[in-house]
């Protein structure tokens, strides 16, 4: 069964609205199994070995991802190199809620992860909160379901 993890970061609880959305369209995929993890939360690294795909989301601060998901990132990434954490052949998404900056945050996530050597399977998604979770519109909430579903479907193609 494909294994997918829904990493993200939330400061006010709009970007968490949106991570329960994504969430929403990978469950639509039979045969995939999913985790939902928010930085800060307690759970071991290692359970990143040999996932099929890791969709990773942030709220911006100043144009960035949080610190806390940067600090998160940077750790995955000298653990990828020293070959302790296995990322071969795992695929990606991001996503992102900004108020004013242009959602650039959401870029360098996708950076991370393809310097990580993980393939991009569906478009970064950068979302304009406008005052928070309540306020989020259903049509967002439904990118963010679309993004999940196509994540999803991504997985189940066959790893080489």
């Amino acid at each position: 069964m494909p294994r997918i993890v829904i990493l993200y970061d939330s400061l006010t609880g709009t970007t968490e609205h949106l991570a329960k959305a994504v969430a929403e369209g990978v469950q639509l995929v039979k045969g995939v199994g999913l985790q939902i993890l928010k930085i800060g939360s307690k759970f071991p690294i290692s359970l990143l070995n040999n996932i099929d795909v890791l969709i990773v989301g942030s709220p911006s601060i100043y144009s960035n991802m949080t610190p806390s998901l940067q600090t998160f990132l940077k750790t995955v990434t000298e653990l990828s190199v020293q070959r302790k954490i296995q990322l071969t052949g795992t695929k990606g998404a991001v996503f992102g809620v900004y108020q004013w900056d242009g959602g650039w945050h959401v870029d360098r996530m996708a950076q991370t992860l393809m310097r990580l050597n993980i393939e991009l399977v569906v478009a970064p998604l950068a979302i304009v909160d406008h005052g928070g979770e309540m306020r989020i519109h259903a049509q967002v909430l439904q990118r963010g379901r679309n993004l999940g579903e196509a994540s999803a479907r991504a997985s189940l193609v066959l790893r080489y």
